[in-house]
């Protein structure tokens, strides 16, 4: 058991290339500019639903207009659509 120990202290302390660390710090850094933050990610989510919930109103807002002109139209016996050949 002794022959283990004295073998352990023996062992000396490695050095590293000196350009090792910051080699590592600048892959580090790499890393994390490709991701995309979280804050970026919420934004744009966020104007995804705004962009939808007004294009759902717009929708049917429009709807309601061109029912309402259908109305307008009939109400005068006006032809309502385009089609000539009934």
């Amino acid at each position: 058991m002794e022959d283990y120990l004295k073998t352990l202290k023996g062992i000396k302390r490695v050095e590293a290339p000196p350009l090792l660390y910051k080699r590592i710090q600048q892959k580090i850094q790499n890393e994390r500019s490709d991701r995309v933050s979280l804050r970026t990610v919420y934004t744009v989510a966020a104007s995804f639903i705004i962009l939808l919930s007004i294009n759902a109103f717009v929708m049917t807002q429009s709807r309601q207009t061109i029912s309402d002109a259908r109305n307008f139209a009939e109400s005068l016996q006006l032809i309502a659509d385009n089609n000539l050949y009934k």
